[in-house]
């Protein structure tokens, strides 16, 4: 019972400094407050993980070796450790969710974008630090807590974890749902459009070669002026094929039939319903993690964060102005 309390009491304070650390640092560039993490509350698990397997394995090191070779000892393994579990997590993440939450691609040495050199270097001194500087400190405080407070409050976070956990899962799991249906109307509007301008197309072609026929019976000098015409149409359909199926659309309703016209009116109504109900958890993770990205529904993903980025800039706007919309790291 008391290692329970110990593990998820040192568990809870360096979630807690990692959260802390993380919001700050994305905080200080966008000049507004972050919550950063996955959880909704003040933590980010992966740093509470990262520091019990930090303690559990370089700990029996401490002493080990001679300064300064003791430090170098305990930094690069550090790194070692540190980047094994932050792959892990980037790859856990992925398969429950469907979704990438942060990407290194762009930084010089890395991963698969999952762990890059700059981070690893990071953690690894942030892991020395807490091994040989912080962690006495922690441990000192927590053993001075008497256990009619600390195991009540340990079972009280225990239990805190898993309904945050709980609520955040799920809250993803709703929006992955949300992603996939958005999804699906935007590829069949992308087929009804685009078989739309196909018929648009035809229509166009066979009109010409209608025209095309008459001219061959018509006196020499119209010929002239029809072909003028012919190439005008020719360029004209040439024009609308090269057209975005976003801007081609409006034009599209004009040419295709009733039931198809009341169809594409429904699924863009129903696109711009979900695209305007981003939920405030959803806000909140799509702002802390900017280089998110769904696999399986990325269109989606995408126009679902420019509409909760809109609307975070009206709310805001009302009150404190503009905002700066960049932002880098992970969890």
């Amino acid at each position: 019972m008391q290692t329970f309390v110990t593990l998820t009491l040192f568990f809870s304070v360096y979630s807690m400094i990692g959260w802390l650390c993380e919001s700050i640092y994305c905080s200080i560039p966008k000049r507004r407050w972050i919550n950063r993490g996955f959880l909704n509350g003040p933590f980010c698990p992966v740093y509470g993980f990262g520091a019990l397997l930090i303690l559990a394995a370089l700990s029996p090191l401490l002493g080990a070796f001679e300064l300064p070779l003791e430090l170098i000892v305990l930094f690069f393994a550090a790194v070692l450790l540190t980047s094994v579990l932050e792959y892990a997590t980037s790859v856990l993440l992925e398969k429950l969710f469907h979704t990438s939450w942060w990407d290194y691609s762009d930084h010089k040495y890395q991963i698969h974008g999952r762990v890059c050199l700059v981070n690893s270097l990071l953690f690894g001194a942030m892991s020395t630090l807490v091994l040989k500087v912080l962690h006495p400190l922690v441990a000192s405080l927590l053993n001075a807590i008497p256990r009619t407070v600390s195991y009540p409050l340990a079972g009280g976070l225990f239990v805190y974890f898993i309904l945050d956990g709980t609520v955040t899962t799920f809250g993803i799991l709703r929006m992955n749902g949300k992603l996939a249906q958005l999804q699906t109307i935007l590829d069949e509007i992308r087929e009804r459009t685009a078989a739309a301008a196909q018929i648009n197309r035809a229509e166009l072609e066979h009109s010409l070669d209608e025209l095309r026929d008459k001219a061959d019976e018509l006196k020499s000098e119209t010929l002239l002026g029809l072909r003028q015409a012919l190439e005008e149409l020719r360029l004209k359909t040439d024009d609308v094929k090269a057209e975005s199926i976003e801007r081609l659309r409006n034009s599209i309703l004009d040419f295709i039939n009733d039931e198809n016209r009341i169809r594409l009116r429904m699924l863009q109504d129903k696109q711009d319903y979900l695209e305007s109900q981003a939920h405030p958890m959803h806000r909140r993770i799509m702002e802390a993690f900017p280089h998110m990205r769904s696999i399986q529904s990325p269109e989606s993903f995408q126009r679902f964060r420019h509409a909760a980025a809109a609307a975070r800039k009206r709310v805001r706007g009302s009150g404190s102005g503009p905002e700066n919309e960049s932002g880098d790291r992970k969890e």
